[in-house]
């Protein structure tokens, strides 16, 4: 058998013989990666192989599969992870868990394991980590300090996928942590660890290994500067499920979500935050990215929702002068806007407040940051605190003076119409028993079901 290298486009797939700095498909940049076609194979070989295999003794009928083996899972120690993944960590899945470096992406896979053996009382698991990026002696010693036995978990340090084969025959593990899938290499490929037909035929193996023995594979990934996760597409196609880690505006902060989960729901997120013992779990997340409940002028609190978590953001708006004319005498207000609101989005809400509200804020300076939500979170249901806290700063009077409220703490969440009319936000219920929950009066003088409120009535 002959080989030859050719170039692959890792985002659309498109081959070419020789490199190109831009992809002739897509026209991405710097995306061809280097791979391995092989030549030479016995076309008539290959035919009469698949001729002699009998369909008979590969199918077998829908009822004939055993039902005991159907989705079963093995379940945490931690409540909050159970309904994350939804009863457990499925038997023979295949996980991607990926995330920026310094996140402790090592460090919530060894947790998993320790939350599985936790809750392991009869089953007596296997655990397996295979460690290619740190030292056996590194692993062992994190372990330990994050509570996981001697006898509790098996620790193969390799980068050689051949290798990782063979200590599966020997030991036959139930879970397996696989840190990091960038990292290990297999002969039947001569490109780098890391690129597109490494990756490639890693996952695909291992996705083989899963599903004929059992196996539990969590895979460990890396995230580009981009945001993207490393190595092929088909990486995030292959896995039975996608998790990411990311960070927060708080450094101690993480979330946790799928953004691909065969075997539940996509919507559920989890707000870790780092200790000395590792990711805990916060379960009460409202008002843990707020570092205190401030109150004044263009201070303004609205009730956010990121997926299913209900959390308590905070804007601050500054409206001033603007004292720096343009070339041709006419002045145009600056929009900064801090957080993970988007210019566009600002914009439109001041234009909904000159249309319909008569206030002119073109040559008014607008400053707006929105605090306790995860990174690159945004709610459109904060369109009307927002739009709240810029006409305090505007006024100079706080939301209490302005709606004439006697609770020292309010809250809203409400979307803007581009006609001016205040439209309910999504999940009412949810927003407003954690409101409560916290002390807050929720959208005083709006109805909070299905019919539009005009702005004017609210002011």
């Amino acid at each position: 058998m002959s080989s030859k290298t050719q170039y692959k486009c890792s985002q659309c797939g498109h081959i070419v013989p020789k490199w190109q700095g831009k992809c002739l498909e897509c026209d991405t940049w710097s995306s061809y990666q280097e791979i391995l076609d092989n030549k030479g194979v016995d076309s008539n070989q290959s035919i009469s192989s698949s001729a002699n295999i009998d369909p008979e003794k590969l199918s077998v009928l829908f009822d004939q599969i055993d039902k005991r083996q159907d989705k079963r899972a093995y379940p945490f120690s931690a409540k909050q992870l159970n309904i994350f993944f939804n009863k457990g960590l499925v038997t023979g899945s295949l996980t991607l868990l990926a995330g920026e470096p310094g996140l402790g992406k090592s460090t919530f896979a060894l947790q998993i394991l320790r939350s599985l053996k936790v809750a392991d009382e009869k089953q007596k698991l296997k655990l397996l980590y295979i460690t290619a990026e740190e030292s056996s002696f590194e692993l062992a010693r994190r372990s330990r300090r994050l509570g996981i036995g001697k006898d509790d978990m098996y620790i193969l340090q390799s980068n050689s996928l051949e290798h990782i084969e063979k200590t599966l025959d020997v030991h036959s593990p139930n879970i397996v942590v696989v840190d990091s899938i960038q990292t290990i290499f297999t002969s039947d490929s001569t490109s780098s660890p890391g690129s597109v037909s490494q990756v490639s035929i890693l996952a695909t193996r291992l996705l083989a290994i899963s599903k004929s023995r059992n196996i539990s594979i969590i895979l460990v990934g890396h995230v580009t500067k981009s945001g993207q996760i490393a190595g092929p597409k088909t990486l995030e196609h292959l896995v039975d499920s996608v998790l990411l880690l990311e960070s927060s505006k708080n450094p101690k902060y993480r979330t946790l979500s799928f953004s691909k989960h065969r075997f539940g729901s996509v919507d559920e997120l989890l707000l870790l935050k780092m200790e000395s013992s590792g990711l805990q779990i916060v379960v009460d997340p409202s008002l843990a990215l707020l570092e205190n409940i401030e109150k004044g002028v263009g201070i303004v609190y609205g009730v956010a929702m990121d997926k299913n978590l209900v959390l308590l953001a905070e804007i601050q708006a500054l409206v001033s002068n603007q004292k720096f004319p343009s070339g041709d005498g006419k002045s145009f207000g600056q929009r900064v806007v801090i957080g993970g609101l988007k210019p566009a989005k600002l914009n439109t809400i001041l234009a909904i407040a000159e249309k319909y509200l008569n206030i002119n804020l073109q040559n008014e300076d607008v400053y707006l940051q929105v605090s306790g939500l995860p990174k690159n979170c945004y709610d459109d249901s904060l369109d009307l605190p927002i739009l709240l806290a810029i006409i305090s700063s505007l006024k100079q009077k706080s939301i209490q003076d302005i709606t004439k409220s006697k609770s020292d703490k309010i809250s809203y969440s409400a979307r803007l119409t581009l006609s001016g009319k205040i439209r309910s936000a999504t999940n009412m219920e949810m927003r407003s028993r954690v409101a409560e929950k916290l002390g807050f009066l929720y959208n005083p003088k709006i109805n909070n079901g299905d019919i539009d409120v005009s702005l004017s009535n609210l002011l």
